[in-house]
């Protein structure tokens, strides 16, 4: 008999949520009956009382996946017995505080993307054995690493400049402003030095204003508005010389493991959630000051040692396809509705030990 699932889903999903949901409605398999919920403009319903009262009439779930807290929320008032949790974003004290009144009184499992949201949310008060690591999966086959000259053409790039891509979307998590400020350190140096975004992200027009305000507009290139098309954060990868990371505190994942996916030297700066992935003169060069001229330093550092970037580009590569693959994600994920359908615990098994402790939470 088919486990009946529903993913439940706010229809202003970031990146990193849009990507998990693409995998898991086609790669689940024959065991799975999946249905999606949205909730927002445009979607099934568009709020979330008128939500609450269909999922509890008229959308029985064996697997009940809200992805958001208000989703989460809504699942529990729906009066449904198996729901599964995955935050969007860093969880805020108050969402945690919430989580933990809701969870004195109802089960509900919360899947977490880093070590760092699941110890946190542990310090916070949410019971260990109700909160698990699942780290993001990768489709390898979406990447391309092979550089395009006519892609970095149409992007307003010449063949000798030296192009830094910043990590998926432009929101305050990701820090792009610390990206342009240390673009436009490296420009004053030498023009060659360019800074791609991807265009999409909250922060887009603040980025861009502020780059315009410090006189070096033609620093920043934002992909989606030079190319006046929709594109994809894995297809800018061929225009890129280097990757650059920016965020301090805790950001989503998958555009860094992405762009460790492909190969591309990364220069990043020193994070709990970014320590998860990367380690110095390792996978990255990074510096635990985030500052422009700390930054610029690194990248210049980076460009000086050829026989490094091939090191760091290379082991980068290799932890990336051992332990984010797409594979790895959809059956922990099977895993967990699995159990929870049964009315089990859920036990999701860690990745090898091999990869040192980045990989275990313990730094």
């Amino acid at each position: 008999m088919k486990i009946r699932l529903v993913h439940f889903v706010p229809t202003d999903l970031d990146y990193q949520s849009i990507r998990a949901l693409e995998m898991l409605g086609a790669k689940l398999g024959d065991e799975f009956e999946v249905f999606r919920i949205t909730v927002g403009p445009k979607g099934t319903f568009r709020s979330w009382a008128s939500a609450a009262w269909h999922l509890r009439n008229e959308y029985p779930a064996d697997v009940l996946h809200g992805w958001g807290a208000e989703a989460m929320t809504t699942a529990v008032l729906s009066g449904a017995d198996h729901i599964l949790f995955s935050p969007i974003g860093f969880p805020t004290r108050r969402s945690t505080a919430w989580l933990r009144a809701i969870t004195t009184y109802r089960s509900v499992e919360t899947l977490c993307p880093t070590a760092t949201m699941r110890r946190v949310l542990i310090e916070r008060g949410i019971h260990p054995d109700r909160c698990h690591l699942l780290r993001p999966g990768v489709d390898f086959s979406k990447i391309r690493s092979r550089r395009d000259p006519a892609l970095r053409a149409s992007l307003g790039f010449s063949d000798r400049d030296f192009v830094l891509l910043g990590t998926g979307e432009s929101t305050r998590q990701s820090a792009h402003e610390m990206a342009v400020r240390s673009a436009i350190v490296l420009h004053k140096l030498d023009e060659k030095y360019k800074l791609l975004l991807w265009g999409r992200g909250r922060q887009v027009l603040h980025v861009r204003k502020m780059a315009e305000n410090l006189n070096d507009p033609q620093v920043l290139h934002l992909a989606e508005e030079r190319l006046k098309r929709s594109v994809e954060f894995e297809q800018l990868l061929p225009a890129a010389d280097a990757v650059i990371v920016t965020a301090d505190g805790p950001a989503p994942t998958l555009p860094v493991v992405i762009a460790m996916a492909a190969g591309l030297p990364i220069v990043a700066s020193v994070s709990y959630t970014i320590s998860e992935l990367l380690e110095d003169r390792h996978t990255a060069l990074m510096t635990g000051r985030s500052t422009p001229r700390e930054l610029a330093r690194r990248v210049l550092d980076l460009q000086a040692d050829v026989r490094m970037q091939w090191s760091i580009s290379d082991m980068a590569k290799t932890e990336a396809y051992a332990y984010f693959a797409m594979s790895r994600f959809i059956d922990q994920h099977r895993q967990a509705y699995r159990q929870i359908a049964e009315g089990k615990s859920i036990h999701l098994p860690e990745p090898a030990t091999s990869a040192g402790l980045r990989f275990h939470g313990q730094i």
